[in-house]
């Protein structure tokens, strides 16, 4: 079983934690330890015996040889100095999404990964939704025909306050909407498209200070297939949450929506036979995606899915949509 060290224990760790949870059960990983500077968010761990650190040096230090990998849920800006530390002192990585708060930050870890020798993947956890793979295989197999048009959607209510210290809101170091949310489906879009020959982003700030908080944005590919999405995180109602994907094309369509209160997921081909595909997809990607690194270390594989030269590219389009956005919509080339 692998042994697993956890650093951040904020919002997104809750979700890792119902992975691991039911990986403890069936074997593949068990958390050993975990460091955050807030000792209170460890209580529910340290109950359970898991060691706990306030400083991630020193978890660092006393774990060597002790655990296989460091799952990183830090805040971004913090991802790729620790990040680096945890591959310089031994140890495998799977860090949150998105990579780095900068490309510049990107290419030091891969640089680190590459140095060390160790194992490094990005969790883009809708990389592991069975829908977005379905999504993926049709466009592949062209089993509807070429794409005409696809759109992407995912809107969050977080209310005036956001995470430690209100760090979301803080473009300095979240990046704002962009970086943070709305990269889910830049990188599926880049996953299931290719990276775009250029980008033209409108963007606008009511909470987010040095960044901004929704943004609309258009992909430009040669093939002339229109690609847009949008995100936005300033929902009133802090528990709703939306995510949409619709993809239009020769011979028919494909179209998700999910939300807290329900899920939807169909195929209709162009005789108007309609396939509701909801109940027979899984789910849960935060357990697929975890899952799929524990395996890959496990049985002494490479990580092949969620690569950090590709998740560097993600970055890349985002802060090409950042650029756009800044100059009123000019179009950026990529």
């Amino acid at each position: 079983m692998l042994k697993v060290g956890v650093v951040g224990m904020g919002s997104i760790f809750r979700a890792h934690l119902n992975a691991y949870k039911q990986m403890e059960e069936e074997g593949p990983a068990v958390i050993e330890a975990c460091c955050d500077i807030r000792p209170e968010q460890m209580e529910v761990l340290k109950e359970k015996g898991v060691r706990a650190y306030t400083d991630v040096d020193e978890m660092f230090k006393q774990e060597q040889g002790k655990l296989d990998y460091i799952d990183i849920c830090v805040p971004t800006f913090l991802h790729a100095e620790i990040a680096i530390k945890a591959m310089e002192a031994g140890f495998h990585v799977i860090s949150e999404k998105p990579m780095a708060r900068t490309t510049e930050q990107a290419n030091a870890m891969i640089e680190a990964s590459k140095r060390t020798g160790k194992q490094l993947m990005v969790a883009y956890c809708n990389r592991f939704l069975e829908a977005a793979g379905y999504v993926k295989s049709v466009i592949d197999s062209k089993e509807l025909g070429n794409v005409r048009m696809a759109e992407f959607k995912r809107d969050d209510g977080g209310g005036d306050s956001m995470g430690w210290n209100n760090w979301f809101h803080d473009g300095e170091l979240s990046g704002g909407v962009i970086l943070d949310l709305h990269i889910h489906d830049v990188d599926l879009i880049r996953w299931m498209f290719g990276m775009p020959n250029a980008v033209s982003a409108a963007a606008a700030s009511y909470i987010t200070k040095g960044g901004y908080d929704t943004v609309s944005t258009n992909y430009f590919y040669d093939n002339n297939v229109y690609v847009h999405a949008s995100s936005s995180w300033i929902l009133q109602h802090n528990k709703f949450s939306s995510r949409v994907i619709r993809v239009s094309f020769d011979k028919g369509y494909i179209y998700m929506d999910r939300t807290p209160e329900h899920t939807i997921f169909v195929k209709v081909t162009e005789d108007g036979i309609v396939t509701d595909m909801t109940d027979k997809l899984t789910w849960n990607f935060y357990y697929n995606e975890i899952k799929y690194f524990c395996e890959c270390l496990i049985n002494g594989k490479p990580v092949e899915r969620c690569l950090p030269e590709d998740s560097i590219d993600s970055v890349k389009i985002v802060m090409a949509e950042i650029e756009s956005a800044d100059k009123n919509g000019e179009r950026i080339a990529l």
